[in-house]
């Protein structure tokens, strides 16, 4: 262990016992902190539900358990829960899923912030560089972990995560925080929350700096890693109730990130990258009487890249490339005479990147909450959405692609008797890619006693490609005569992805001692998904490499998993937090690699970890001094649009200081991640070592 990663450890804990022998003054846990009202949540079935009567298993991480991490990033969270991947691309590219395979963009978890969707039709997938809201707005976070496609559509297909963030009711006055530390970290959020009559209104400004991951000291291409980022974000929200039926939500957005982006197997080839990002969100909540409810909502989301990369002329590429001089003059004849005489290309800069992206969502949805009996409640609803990616480097034109889908959707929660709840839910959705398609699931849970539940699971889910999906079309033309570099394209005819799954899990929630515990068993059975294999780059035009390959996505995997998932949270007073969690998995799966000469296949097996686990603690000494620490572990994982990495432990501990200075109050705190030896994260380059934070957060009146 290195002297720094000793200091930090030691620092902790020194100054925790300190703090237990200067002051010894006790806090007290209530017996209505104890009792309260157990918490509620809407993501599964469209209804308010508590965690016992949900027909799927789910996991909050509030604010506590969030400030409680000493999180820095969304992966640090969203390590936090059992059968989740959450791992660094590079330094400021992250990929999140749930029983995921390590890919650059995971696309079968549907993330939403305040029920907006943030799923990105260009990249099928989130790009949380550009989501524009820090962790510092986070009231909770919602994670339905398993198929969530019968409440939230295709993009739900193995989970679903709704941020919930702090309404401008909850606070009032100016709340600050600033975040410095190793690899050039400077983070800094404001926010200002304002209450005038009915009106209730909060504006917050957030920035953000790094340097991403340490430079490559060791391989082909040794030198720094060009993944830094900065990024300067601007948040609106407003709340208006003209009356106690009516509720109008507003929210709107802009972020400018630029960030450094690139194959980590190839350092020296990564470069900058500009996203600009906005959205506009209002929801219109109507009580219609005591029971019954209608939602409209409609939102907007715009998202515009830039990456642009010069090769360098053509002369001094091929140049390079064979080894003989080539002049800018002798560029077209050594074409014509090498590769194919019609061509007729002049030297020239050779630009790749995926240069200029643009990709926007319209979607527009009406919400119906009754009560049909003392014992059955339902939801109903309809949605239309409207997408629309411009994208050369997609699609291999520089026109708009456009897809309108519609959906329709139903929920039913029937309680017969006190010890039963049953849940069953449907979603139909339609668009021009592939035929309407259907999402189902039931439910039933066992009410043992008011403490403990069994339930069982049983889903039906299907996932319609994403335009980028269905119309892709990657590759390095030049002058629209010459194949340079076949990269990606799409089946001609894709169909939707199949999920079957089943599950069985058990709830126990034990207020008065303050233990959650939560466990599940599955079967996953995923049919129909798409997977790329390789085929002769033979598009019609002269290739650069004769023997240049595609690699072609279409549905051609299979996988079953199964394995087991357990959390715990223990809280046996408001001075103290344990959370613990353990995933593991057993994949067995197949795909077709290429299907000329003759058909050959791989599999994705081990293109994930089979173990990973959690562990958090975190204990107020005193009112004023708190510490915790937070540990993870992932068994070996061979990512599949990355490395084959090995298992690691990662230590990370906190040390927190509370101050009051007249009628404001504010918190220090001393964050230290990864104390222990240096790992890889995603790719061998991506190199995590110990890192130091010290965070400011204020709060005035």
């Amino acid at each position: 262990m290195s002297g720094l990663k000793k200091l930090s450890a030691l620092l902790v804990l020194i100054c925790s016992h300190q703090v237990i022998a200067e002051e010894q003054k006790q806090l007290f846990f209530t017996e209505e902190d104890m009792l309260g009202e157990l918490p509620m949540v809407s993501s599964a079935s469209r209804m308010n539900q508590s965690i016992t009567n949900v027909p799927a298993s789910i996991t909050i991480i509030d604010r506590e358990m969030i400030d409680a991490s000493g999180a820095i990033t969304w992966v640090d969270v969203f390590r936090l829960i059992p059968g989740f991947q959450a791992y660094f691309i590079n330094g400021n590219r992250y990929g999140i899923s749930y029983h995921g395979f390590g890919r650059e963009f995971p696309n079968h978890l549907e993330v939403m912030v305040d029920d907006r969707s943030i799923y990105e039709p260009a990249y099928s997938g989130i790009e949380w560089g550009s989501l524009g809201i820090t962790l510092d707005e986070v009231d909770h976070i919602e994670v339905i972990r398993g198929s969530n496609a019968p409440s939230q559509g295709s993009n739900a297909f193995m989970g679903a995560i709704n941020i919930v963030t702090i309404k401008p009711q909850q606070e009032s006055g100016l709340h600050q925080r600033f975040t410095v530390g190793d690899r050039q970290t400077r983070e800094g959020h404001i926010r200002y929350n304002a209450h005038l009559r009915k009106f209730d209104y909060r504006v917050s400004v957030n920035y953000q700096h790094n340097d991403g991951f340490p430079s490559v000291t060791s391989g082909e291409n040794p030198g720094p890693l060009e993944d830094g980022k900065e990024s300067l974000g601007f948040n609106f929200r407003g709340m208006f109730t003209p009356d106690i039926a009516n509720t109008i939500d507003l929210q709107l957005g802009f972020n400018h990130n630029n960030m450094g982006w690139g194959d980590v197997d190839h350092p020296d080839e990564y470069s900058k990258t500009e996203f600009e990002s906005q959205y506009q969100s209002l929801k219109w909540n109507r009580e219609l009487n005591a029971t019954d409810t209608l939602k409209l909502h409609y939102y907007h989301n715009k998202l515009e890249g830039e990456n642009y990369v010069n090769q360098g002329l053509l002369s001094e590429l091929l140049t390079k490339e064979i080894g003989i001089p080539i002049g800018p003059n002798d560029v077209k004849p050594f074409l014509q005479a090498n590769i194919d005489p019609g061509l007729n290309i002049e030297d020239q800069p050779f630009i790749t990147g995926f240069l200029n992206t643009e990709s926007e969502r319209h979607d527009f949805e009406l919400e119906h909450h009754f009560q049909l009996t003392n014992t059955l409640r339902a939801t109903w609803g309809a949605g239309i959405r409207y997408d629309r990616v411009e994208g050369e480097a997609i699609f291999g034109h520089g026109h708009d692609e456009s897809l309108t889908s519609k959906r329709l959707f139903g929920h039913l929660e029937w309680q017969p008797l006190n010890q039963w709840t049953l849940n069953a839910g449907l979603m139909l959705e339609d668009n021009s890619l592939v035929n309407p398609i259907a999402s189902g699931r039931i439910g039933v849970n066992y009410h043992l006693n008011d403490n403990h539940t069994l339930r069982l699971g049983y889903a039906l889910g299907k996932r319609s490609p994403t335009l980028s999906e269905a119309k892709e079309f990657n590759a390095d033309i030049i002058d629209n005569q010459l194949l340079v570099a076949a990269i990606r394209r799409s089946d001609p005819d894709p169909d939707e992805e199949r999920l079957r799954s089943l599950e069985l899990g058990y709830v126990a929630q034990l207020p008065s001692s303050g233990l959650t515990f939560d466990v599940r068993v599955f079967r996953e059975e995923v049919r129909d998904a798409f997977e790329v294999y390789q085929q002769l780059a033979d598009i019609g035009l002269p290739s650069f490499d004769p023997d240049d390959h595609f690699s072609v996505r279409s549905n051609i995997a299979k996988w079953d998993m199964t394995g087991a998932e357990l959390q715990l949270r223990y809280q046996p007073d408001n001075k103290t937090l344990v959370t613990a969690h353990y995933g593991y998995r057993d994949v067995d799966s197949s795909y077709i690699t290429r299907f000329e000469p003759t058909i050959s296949e791989g599999s994705i097996d081990n293109d994930g970890p089979r173990h990973t686990a959690g562990l958090l603690f975190n204990h107020k000494f005193t009112p004023r001094w708190s510490a915790g620490m937070n540990l993870y572990h992932m068994s070996d994982a061979d990512w599949r649009d990355g490395n084959a990495v090995n298992q690691f432990v990662r230590v990370d501990a906190q040390l927190g200081f509370n101050f009051s200075i007249a009628s404001s109050k504010g918190n220090l705190s001393l964050i230290g991640q990864n104390l222990g030896e240096d790992y890889m994260e995603h790719g061998e380059n991506n190199v995590f070592d110990t890192r130091i934070y010290l965070r400011l957060t204020l709060e005035l009146p």
